[in-house]
């Protein structure tokens, strides 16, 4: 069953001020939202799933069920400058040649 528009309303709202949270069954599974302070005066939703987090699930080294309500990271494992700094050093041809610099790392982070 989809979620409503006026529900998605209701969760947005709820989800909108400090320490709010909202339980939705995904897929059979709970997945609860809840807001959580991140750093002073800076908040984020985080995501548990059937009322937990596992560590595991960041990883996507090896695949989890739990990941797909979670928020999929992927970041170059070498900077764009430094990806310059090598252009400039070794040439842009071996640089583009080269599949190392073109790695990527996925993760999959519970905040929002």
């Amino acid at each position: 069953m989809k979620i409503t528009k006026e529900q998605r309303a209701a969760c947005a709202a709820t989800l909108s001020g400090p320490w709010g949270r909202v339980k939705l069954l995904c897929d059979g599974y709970e997945v609860v939202l809840t807001v959580e302070c991140y750093k002073p005066l800076k908040y984020r939703v985080m995501t548990y799933v059937n009322g937990f987090f596992k560590g595991e699930w960041i990883s996507a080294e090896k695949t989890y069920p739990e990941q797909k309500f979670l928020r999929k990271s992927v970041r170059p494992v070498y900077s764009a400058a430094f990806i310059r700094k090598m252009e400039k050093a070794v040439g842009k041809r071996w640089v583009a040649q080269e599949p190392v610099y073109k790695k990527t790392i996925t993760t999959y982070m519970p905040d929002w």
